[in-house]
């Protein structure tokens, strides 16, 4: 095993966070270190895409002249 980075040997030397857990091995961190960086990028990737329909959506509503009505009366006319 590689202990040459000290934040890997600090997790390998940490005490265990359940009863009848295990360290995980180095390969196995290395991977749920590669999961979780893809799941952010992921993440990332979606707020980017969310934020972008929004936008598209509130360009169009804009150029067709509809706006937000403050309540459901205004909406209904009363």
């Amino acid at each position: 095993m590689n202990n040459l980075y000290t934040h890997y040997n600090a997790h390998m030397n940490s005490p265990l966070s359940y009863p009848g857990g295990r360290r995980e091995t180095e390969i196995e961190y290395i991977f749920r270190m590669a999961r979780e960086a893809e799941a952010a990028r992921k993440a990332d990737l979606r707020q980017a895409r969310i934020q972008t329909i929004k936008a598209t959506l509130q360009k169009l509503l804009s150029k067709l002249h509809i706006s937000r009505t403050p309540s459901l009366h205004a909406l209904l006319g009363r």
